[in-house]
């Protein structure tokens, strides 16, 4: 399958404050319509923390969208507040960098990527609309804002129906806080890289346990309806019924949680979903709605950083989430489990 992809580097306000904040969006099509051969799929990446040199152009984040990019209508990177070339400062708990992502999900939810109004001039607008409409990358029917003298006030985007939320270090910690709930007809999944779980106090300070909460809310709820959907025999539940999944990656020798303590959180994880199940459900049935809502890949002798196994962490995601939501895929495919690696990185399922 030919598929075309256009890159646009543009600036995009902050729902919190309007500060501007530093994005590239790639868009790709193949077949008849933008979007229309790759599933109405979207990738959103939240990069490590700020203060330590964590922005848009992270070595993860450049794997993962050269992996992904060709394989989804919409691939979003962008910059956190005091990260890259976006405004402001980065904040002691995480929650402006919080609305930061939001304001990238309210974008995909609405079709527009708006424009900052300061960082951009008429004529830079205009370029940028131009280069989506003589691509062929403006949706059918899109409003393109073009009308304005000063040029659109945001770029249309193709709808999006599946979108995986892909957090690495300090960005897995805000991805994991956004409820699949507050964007429904995104239908949001999450690939957690290198989770930092033993130094979330200090990068959230009294707030580690609402980050923590909201993961396990996610997966408990995930889990339950996965149960929920086996007991009344939905396996060919309604399409646009979405239960999310998560995806939990680490290295063996990562630098921050050590595999004792990643592999405890695993488990706690597991009892809490499983807890979540109804009690009459089957073991059967619970067992496997917790499969279904949490997978785990260990990766041997990687460690935070993976410099030099970035291409484990992207077959990794794109191993998992691709099938799942791939509307052709089998049946079968998206059951999540445990997964461990070699050193070549080919993923064995047990």
């Amino acid at each position: 399958m030919l598929v075309d992809t256009l890159e646009l580097c543009c600036f995009v306000s902050s729902r919190l404050d309007g500060r501007a904040l530093e994005t590239v969006v790639t868009l790709a099509t193949a077949g008849e319509g933008p979007g229309a051969q790759l599933g109405k799929r979207a990738v959103v990446y939240v990069h490590p923390y700020p203060p330590l040199g964590g922005q848009l152009r992270n070595n993860v984040v450049n794997e993962l969208g050269a992996s992904l990019h060709q394989r989804v209508a919409v691939s979003v990177a962008f910059s956190l507040r005091g990260a890259g070339r976006s405004e402001g400062r980065t904040s002691w708990t995480g929650s402006a960098e919080l609305e930061d992502l939001r304001s990238i999900l309210d974008a995909l939810g609405s079709g527009r990527l708006p424009l900052h109004p300061q960082r951009h001039t008429p004529a830079e607008r205009r370029s940028l609309l131009v280069q989506v409409r003589a691509r062929g990358f403006l949706p059918a029917g899109a409003d393109d804002g073009s009308g304005s003298n000063d040029g659109p006030a945001w770029l249309p985007l193709p709808p999006i129906a599946h979108t995986l939320l892909c957090g690495y270090s300090y960005g897995s910690m805000l991805a994991a806080a956004i409820a699949p709930d507050e964007y429904p007809r995104l239908g949001i999944d999450y690939a957690l890289v290198s989770f930092p779980y033993s130094v979330l106090w200090l990068l959230a300070l009294q707030r580690r346990g609402w980050y923590l909460q909201r993961l396990t809310a996610t997966v408990c709820a995930a889990a339950a309806a996965a149960a929920a959907a086996a007991a009344r025999q939905e396996k060919d539940r309604r399409r646009d019924t979405h239960i999310p999944q998560v995806l939990l990656v680490a290295g063996s020798a990562d630098n921050f949680t050590s595999m004792a303590t990643y592999s405890r959180w695993w488990a706690q994880l597991r009892t809490a979903a499983l807890q979540a199940v109804h009690p009459q459900s089957p073991a059967e049935v619970a067992s496997r709605a917790v499969e279904h809502a949490l997978t785990v890949a260990e990766v041997p002798n990687a460690d935070h950083g993976w410099l030099r196994r970035e291409q484990e962490v992207s077959d990794a995601v794109a191993g998992w989430w691709l099938p799942l939501r791939d509307r052709d895929s089998a049946a079968g495919s998206s059951l999540g489990g445990t997964m461990r690696f070699d050193t070549s990185g080919r993923e064995d399922e047990i």
